[in-house]
């Protein structure tokens, strides 16, 4: 979030930029923010928080059943 950007509630503000969202960009302002955010997820800027070691299902992790 910018040092913009102020949220006094639920959806009151662009997290990009600030800005009041509009209705096809929810809870954005524009396509610009939108691509902008997005562009954060796929660069790992955003990132949440867990377990890195847990294995993917199908991956012949621990967890999976074993033919003793």
């Amino acid at each position: 979030m910018t040092k913009h950007a102020v949220k006094t509630g639920f959806g009151s503000a662009c997290p990009i930029c600030g800005k009041p969202p509009q209705a096809e960009h929810r809870p954005f302002c524009s396509a610009r923010c939108v691509k902008i955010d997005c562009n954060r997820w796929l660069s790992d800027v955003y990132v949440v928080p867990g377990d890195e070691t847990v294995p993917l299902a199908g991956t012949g992790g621990a967890d999976e059943n074993d033919e003793d």
